[in-house]
């Protein structure tokens, strides 16, 4: 798991880092938050982040690490363990919160935690259907073709409509559009269309996308395809 740590106690930082990449993990070293910015578009999926850093706090760099496609699970470390600090880096949007000193061992039980949570939510399963969450390659059989962006996020929407037995409505597969005032319903119809023949291309037929007029749309398996 590729991780960036955050922390200007330089030994530290160090001890850290060696443990992490012997764990296996992929670390990118930062020690104040100019050093942090320089990777915040890197394919991060963790960051341990200290509070106090030379240059500023870490809670400063959170809204940085997280953007429309970057979501990292953010984890401070800090000394500083009132109650206001926590309240600040949470609502600041962190995850979660370790006082220094820490137990190495208490690290490592939360980070691989989220990497098997990751490796969970790594596919998207549809029925039959396996659907790479970062490459986009959906599979079916020996089968698989690389999604569009726009095709894997109304599947995935579908998905978690069907989880809760609901309709998906034009509106929400395409709410920006919808505010530019364009014509949605004809731009819903046609990303349908082609997901549909997305899904047909690799012979699968136990996956459809079904229409109730006026309402929205939804997801039809065969019956023992949905685990």
């Amino acid at each position: 798991m590729n991780i960036l740590l955050v922390e200007d106690n330089r030994e530290l930082s160090r001890s850290m880092v060696d443990l992490l990449e012997l764990e296996g993990h992929t670390v990118f070293e930062a020690n104040t938050l100019l050093e942090a910015k320089a990777h915040v578009t890197r394919s991060i999926l963790l960051v341990l982040l200290d509070i106090m850093l030379p240059d500023g706090r870490g809670e400063q760099l959170i809204d940085l690490l997280r953007s429309e496609d970057r979501n990292p699970h953010i984890i401070m470390l800090t000394a500083l363990s009132d109650r206001a600090s926590k309240r600040i880096c949470y609502e600041a949007g962190a995850d979660d919160y370790i006082t220094k000193p820490f137990d190495m061992m208490e690290l490592l039980y939360k980070i691989n935690a989220i990497q098997q949570r990751e490796s969970a939510n790594a596919c998207l399963k549809i029925g039959p259907l396996l659907i790479d969450r970062i490459s986009g390659e959906m599979h079916h059989g020996g089968n698989y073709m690389v999604l569009p962006p726009s095709q894997f996020r109304l599947l995935d929407a579908l998905h978690r409509k069907y989880l809760l037995a609901e309709m998906l409505s034009p509106e929400d597969i395409d709410s920006h559009e919808a505010q530019r005032g364009v014509d949605v319903r004809r731009r819903v119809r046609s990303l349908v269309t082609r997901t549909r023949n997305s899904i047909r291309e690799l012979g699968c037929t136990a996956v459809n996308i079904r229409s109730n007029y006026g309402e929205g749309y939804y997801l039809e398996l065969d019956d023992g395809t949905q685990e």
